[in-house]
């Protein structure tokens, strides 16, 4: 699966309960993050696949 930079703008507070967690876990708090994003955009999928949700891909 290709892989995409990204970059994402989190609240002080929400990146001190990333940086917490990741303590806790022995990980990264980038990790954890990308861990979010990445699981946020297969929920996406899964529901556009279901129809349940308005596409997040464009068709030309």
């Amino acid at each position: 699966m290709p892989k995409v930079p990204v970059m994402a703008e989190v609240s002080e507070r929400h990146l001190r309960a990333y940086q917490e967690e990741a303590c806790r876990r022995g990980v990264s708090a980038e990790s954890l993050v990308e861990q979010t994003v990445n699981t946020l955009l297969r929920d996406l999928e899964r529901e556009e696949e279901a129809g349940l949700d308005a596409p997040i891909t464009q068709q030309v």
